[in-house]
């Protein structure tokens, strides 16, 4: 017997089901890891087409076995049926576990000493984590079920319960269907009955006091973890954002409570939420927001960070602006490198000078012209600065450059750079603050300001005519993870903190000079605003998560303005409930008008990414349609 395995019961046995759907392999490795410590044998079910890939994945670990699904439906209460009239057939007399891929655990470490590992009660048929509150569900009021029933997630069965010929004959009997709410009736609903009426008692891992809801899985999962439930559902990442809106759900307390308590497992749900769950719906429901104090939060704080000097990437096309971006410099670490980059040599020599004159030291920055006028603050850095981002130097880097939008009136160009400063680098204790996140979160990738509304139509519509050109980009770079439907998260402006292997794709790609539109044609569709968009799905590409950042101030103010939005469109809809809201807008279509001017405007965006300098002919012509497509009818 292995150290690992000594003391467990040796016929303690647990059943993990890989299910149909999306399935990280970090998150089964690691709970087959932990099962495999505290049980003698682990069956692993998973789909037949993928038995040889989990088999390799798994295969090596003591006491484990991966077997085929033999029906055709593959959910984990499919699995479960199966591996139970195994045991059966083979007069298996202890304790079962029961689990799958379609939740994230155990929440460990378990203690190997208890039977089974998890501790069933004495006198207990059966141990689950949680259960469904049929009370409170109105789909049940004619079900005759018990008030509660247990969600068998992660269920611990008795050797007496294996052995009754109810529950024996209720397994045998049952026809798991490709259907979760068939399934919830014929499995835990009518489980739960049987269990009642057969006097069996049913245990739970957490007291009866910790929730309320109708189903805790879901809506009370912070609560459910603190009162020491052993895994968390993978279907609380997939919900709906406007079911976690009107359930109050708080995911990221869950997830912050892991990372402090199980970085491991926390590990493996970042990995999964960043690779299967659309940015702004993950950014959305585990509240990946921060609200940063201006002031530093730790002031006394000793020695220096462990990621070393911060990289600082500055675009100083226009040289004049030094003197603007020596105040945010003013802010930084005393140890960052500076690495600037500009039109022309004679712009290149203003920028030595006046850092000459400011008495940063030479062996502490460069400054390079970039080779051509093409794609901008986006081209110095992927291309100028490529050798520097690869070379291993730095860790954290802060990405600034001269901005200007011509494009729109100067008040609220100036508007836009301020929320761009002021939530990357609004004092010296902000960003102090900012590389704490940094420095304590080994898994953030990527710090921006959050979406840019005040002044641009950016609110539902910030993708414009980038993304099909970067579905296409991103397949051709290997960045396989979902795209958002409506608005990506990115850093609008192109002004953020990031680390540098949260960019590694980015810099890897060898992007040419070419691939920039010419100036003055620099529109959506070409490369530089198909990258800005691309750069968030790059970091959660690598399992980095994205933070949006704000000071107190620019917070207060541009919720106002956001609040004021939502206000104003919720009005015009009959329902106060947003779910209802969003139904009733899906449902009215669009009118004619505006239909025609979606298609026009998809057209008009992909003409001009391929032929750049037809803007100026086809302009006015677009102002005209937009002009009688969208003014108002009374």
């Amino acid at each position: 017997m292995s150290p690992e395995t000594e003391g467990m019961s040796t016929d303690s046995l647990a059943v993990y089901v890989i299910g149909q759907g999306l399935n990280e392999d970090m998150a089964i490795r690691l709970a087959a890891t932990r099962l495999a410590r505290t049980h003698a044998r682990v069956e692993v079910i998973a789909e037949p087409d993928h038995r040889e890939r989990f088999d390799k994945l798994l295969g090596a670990l003591p006491g484990l076995e991966v077997t085929a699904f033999e029906g055709t439906v593959h959910t984990p209460l499919a699995g479960w049926k199966e591996a139970l009239e195994r045991l059966f057939a083979a007069g298996h007399a202890g304790e079962v576990l029961l689990t799958g891929s379609h939740v994230f655990g155990p929440t460990g470490p378990a203690d190997p000493s208890a039977p089974g590992g998890y501790g069933r009660p004495d006198g207990a048929a059966l141990l689950a984590p949680y259960w469904h509150d049929c009370g409170k569900d109105h789909r049940l009021s004619a079900a005759e079920a018990p008030d509660r029933v247990p969600m068998l997630d992660f269920t611990v069965i008795s050797p007496g319960l294996m052995a009754d010929a109810a529950f024996r004959a209720f397994w045998r009997d049952l026809a798991p269907r490709a259907d979760a709410w068939r399934d919830m009736l014929d499995g835990p609903v009518a489980l739960g009955r049987l269990l009642e009426d057969g006097g069996h008692e049913v245990a739970y891992a957490v007291p009866d006091e910790t929730a309320g809801s109708a189903e805790p899985r879901h809506f009370e999962v912070d609560r459910l973890l603190a009162a020491g439930a052993p895994c968390l559902p993978v279907s609380v990442l997939l919900l709906d954002p406007l079911l976690h809106d009107v359930g109050a759900i708080d995911l990221r307390a869950a997830i912050d409570r892991l990372r402090a308590e199980d970085p491991d497992l926390y590990a493996a749900v970042i990995r999964f939420a960043t690779r299967h769950v659309k940015a702004r719906d993950f950014c959305t429901i585990a509240g990946q927001y921060e609200i940063v104090p201006t002031t530093d939060s730790a002031p006394q704080r000793a020695g220096g960070r462990r990621f070393g000097p911060v990289a600082v990437f500055i675009h100083a096309f226009y040289a004049e602006m030094m003197p603007e971006f020596w105040e945010i410099i003013g802010r930084l670490p005393g140890d960052a490198h500076l690495f600037l980059t500009t039109a022309t040599e004679a712009n290149a020599g203003a920028i030595r000078a006046f850092l000459d004159d400011k008495g940063w030291p030479a062996e502490a920055r460069e400054v390079r012209v970039v080779e051509e006028n093409r794609g901008r603050d986006m081209s110095s850095l992927f291309i100028t600065w490529r050798d520097v981002a690869l070379s291993g130097r730095y860790e954290v880097a802060l990405r600034l450059h001269s901005k200007r939008t011509p494009q729109v009136s100067r008040q609220v160009g100036e508007n836009f750079k301020d929320h761009l400063f002021d939530n990357l680098a609004a004092s010296p204790g902000y960003v102090n603050n900012v590389l704490d996140l940094f420095e304590a979160q080994p898994d953030l990738g990527l710090v921006l300001p959050p979406l840019v509304h005040v002044g641009f139509g950016t609110l539902g519509h910030a993708w414009y005519n980038n993304k099909r050109t970067l579905a296409a980009l991103a397949a051709e770079m290997y960045i396989d993870v979902p795209l958002d439907d409506h608005t990506p998260v990115a850093p609008y402006g192109t002004m953020y903190w990031f680390r540098l292997d949260a960019l590694r794709k980015m810099f890897d790609w060898r992007w040419k000079w070419t691939d920039y539109n010419a100036e003055p044609h620099h529109i959506d569709g070409g490369v530089a605003h198909v990258q800005e968009r691309l750069i968030g799905y790059a970091v959660h590409d690598r399992g980095y998560r994205i933070v949006q950042v704000m000071q107190p101030r620019r917070a207060a103010q541009d919720y106002a303005r956001l609040e004021y939005k939502a206000q104003m469109y919720a009005a015009h809809c009959s329902s106060n409930n947003v779910v209802d809201q969003k139904l009733e807008l899906d449902t009215r279509g669009l009118p004619l008008r505006r239909a025609l001017y979606r298609s026009l405007r998809d057209v008009y965006g992909r003409t001009l990414t391929r032929y750049p300098r037809s803007r100026e002919i086809l302009k006015p012509f677009k102002n005209v349609a937009v002009f009688l497509l969208l003014q108002r009818r009374d």
